[in-house]
């Protein structure tokens, strides 16, 4: 996100990002590679634990973009509330699944749909009582 938008000054959306805790998850960077402020790098193993403390601790809300890794692992492990989905008229042709791949049904309940220039927003809810 960092080199998407480097140096906007003034850009509302930029210096949000700037001032709000932000997680990197992966494997292959290091910490000297993240230049956006406040940052930390969570390995790719430690998703799911830091999602579990940040929850029993009453943590605010995560945003994870620009990865299905952490987010499969953090379906498969029951700790996404409400997924929030862009479904865009595109059919990519591969690529890597957001979906856990363990065969376990997870079913949803549609908060929300809302149809946008490029894409479909669609929000639902974790389902308890399955």
């Amino acid at each position: 996100m960092a080199a998407a938008r480097p140096g906007r000054a003034g850009d509302p959306f930029a210096d949000r990002m700037d001032v709000i805790g932000k997680y990197v998850v992966s494997d292959t960077l290091e910490a000297a590679d993240l230049t956006r402020a406040n940052t930390t790098l969570v390995p790719g193993t430690g998703a799911v634990d830091r999602a579990r403390r940040r929850r029993a601790t009453g943590g605010r809300d995560l945003l994870v973009t620009g990865s299905p890794t952490p987010v499969r692992s953090l379906l498969a492990e029951d700790l996404v509330d409400e997924p929030r989905l862009m479904v865009m008229p595109v059919l990519p042709g591969g690529g890597k699944t957001l979906f856990p791949t363990d065969g376990v049904r997870r079913m949803l309940d549609l908060v929300s749909t809302e149809v946008g220039r490029t894409a479909v927003h669609v929000t639902s809810h974790r389902r308890t009582d399955t």
